[in-house]
């Protein structure tokens, strides 16, 4: 279509007042304070007003953990969604450990002050991201590192992560978002490409996305687009599943069966099952019992048998 991509997974999820959504976080890389950032795609023509953010632990954070200082009060938060934008940045950072699983609850409360069941919100993802502020590169006090957050802040550089979709980076936040990731995975991390998948071993130096083959996505290029199958050497496949026949128009990602409707019948649900007639409609053939097939197209029996 043009427009840029507002999602970055499989889809949204779509959610009405008082629904939730759980995100489970299991690769929390290095202990330090991260922003947390809700990308969504409004369908309500005002802010959402009431969204809160759970932190759910496994357990009490130790007072000699990296996440001490927190208290129970900081692992409830709340924000609203704005209706002209497609992110919003949570005032309040969350701490977070290296090798803990969390579990992040998103809850929706009341759109407005009055109750509206039909209200929604496209749900696209979490992104967690470690505050600069709380990294010692930043601010150590050195000059070397004052003058880091002021090139950091001066050209918006953690700005390049919120949006969904590619976003340009500044050439200045270049080496500093390499330095960044370095101090955060440890060192510089594999592209592991799929071979499949990918055009290429080589992958972007900020965030790893490598370059996919047609309708293959993931940042490893290792899975089908929605609406396509059958990953393989040369991408992946259309579902083309038939308007009229299936209830959507995504397939099995490996075999390509198309979801049919009652009656409808095919990997793409094109045609009418057997014992029914009149695509797409698909009602079922009316033999008396004299035959269990009729014509797809008008319904006249076929085969009957005497008796």
């Amino acid at each position: 279509t043009g427009r840029p991509a507002s999602w970055t997974g499989t889809g949204f999820a779509h959610m009405l007042e008082g629904g939730w959504v759980e995100f489970h976080v299991s690769n929390v890389p290095f202990s330090t304070e991260y922003d947390v950032i809700i990308r969504y795609e409004p369908q309500h023509p005002e802010a959402w007003q009431e969204v809160r953010l759970r932190v759910l632990r496994p357990s009490p954070v130790s007072a000699s953990s990296p996440c001490g200082n927190t208290i129970p009060a900081d692992d409830q938060l709340s924000t609203s969604l704005p209706s002209g934008a497609r992110y919003v940045v949570l005032h309040q950072p969350i701490c977070l450990e290296k090798g803990v699983s969390y579990t992040l609850r998103l809850e929706l409360g009341c759109a407005a002050a009055q109750k509206d069941p039909t209200a929604s919100v496209l749900i696209d993802s979490l992104v967690l991201l470690p505050r600069y502020s709380s990294l010692e590169m930043f601010i150590a006090g050195d000059p070397s590192s004052m003058e880091r957050r002021e090139t950091f802040e001066r050209y918006r550089c953690a700005h390049s992560f919120h949006a969904a979709g590619p976003s340009p980076v500044a050439e200045p936040c270049s080496s500093l978002l390499h330095s960044l990731s370095a101090i955060l995975h440890d060192g510089a991390l594999p592209c592991l490409c799929n071979p499949q998948g990918s055009l290429s071993a080589e992958c972007q130096p900020q965030g790893g996305q490598c370059q996919c083959k047609p309708n293959v996505m993931g940042r490893r290029c290792d899975r089908c687009s929605p609406g396509t199958f059958g990953f393989g050497p040369s991408g992946c496949r259309p579902c083309q599943c038939s308007r009229e026949g299936s209830v959507s128009t995504v397939c099995d990602s490996t075999t390509g069966q198309c979801p049919c409707r009652e009656g409808t019948h095919g990997p793409r649900c094109d045609r009418c099952q057997p014992g029914h007639w009149g695509f797409p409609f698909c009602r079922p053939c009316q033999c008396n019992g004299h035959s269990e097939n009729c014509d797809p197209q008008t319904g006249s029996c076929l085969h009957c048998r005497d008796h």
